[in-house]
């Protein structure tokens, strides 16, 4: 996340609270998915805050390179599979069901993709303005240009349009602006920043959709 150690810690408080409530709260199998993703980016985000900790002790900081490492599994390896087939599980139409379903088996293919990718790249952070820079030093080498980001776009944002829900609709537009605002603050950051705005997305997710509306989707 961008800004600090104890920004990352604070909003990971409040990430993991909320999405252990969330959770427990709800009574569906099909919403468990959703319901644990405020949780999940909770976990994230402290392993965030443990990279910024550990950022003067470097290369040679097992703590620094862990906390790397868990920081890019979850936005590399777990949320290419578990935002489609969440959205998946709460469907009610039978046709975009199958659309999601497509988009979920290839978001495990990308989750996969991404855990070979991660013990073969070679990665630096750096703190670039308030945020943190993941550079990937040798991405070229392992994927095409851009093909990396069309394969992540694809699961992670095009199934909440996929999706009948108005609540996941709506959702969904917070996402993509998110990702452009991501963007226009600085490309090498993406990843920090739209972490940072995807977690209050899921906050958003949450409430509206286990306490708002009482468990039922529209």
């Amino acid at each position: 996340m961008c800004f600090s150690a104890d920004m990352s810690f604070g909003s990971a408080g409040l990430l993991i609270a909320t999405g252990a409530v969330t959770t427990l709260k709800s009574s569906s199998k099909q919403q468990k998915m959703i319901a644990a993703i405020p949780l999940l980016f909770g976990f994230q985000q402290v392993a965030e805050g443990i990279v910024w900790q550990t950022m003067d002790a470097g290369t040679t900081s097992l703590m620094h390179k862990f906390g790397i490492f868990l920081f890019l599994a979850f936005a590399f390896v777990v949320w290419p599979s578990w935002l489609p087939w969440s959205l998946y599980h709460i469907e009610i139409k039978e046709k975009r069901k199958r659309i999601l379903k497509v988009i979920g088996l290839l978001g495990l293919g990308v989750s996969l993709l991404a855990v070979f990718m991660l013990y073969g790249l070679e990665i630096k952070v750096n703190i670039v303005g308030h945020s943190l820079e993941y550079d990937y030093l040798n991405l070229k080498e392992i994927l095409p240009p851009n093909l990396e980001a069309f394969l992540y776009f694809t699961p992670t944002v095009v199934p909440f349009f996929i999706s009948s829900l108005r609540t996941v609709k709506k959702a969904g537009l917070l996402v993509l602006g998110s990702m452009f605002l991501a963007q226009a603050i600085g490309r090498q950051t993406t990843a920090s920043v739209w972490c940072f705005f995807a977690a209050l997305i899921s906050l958003y997710v949450a409430v509206n959709v286990l306490w708002l509306q009482k468990g039922k989707l529209s």
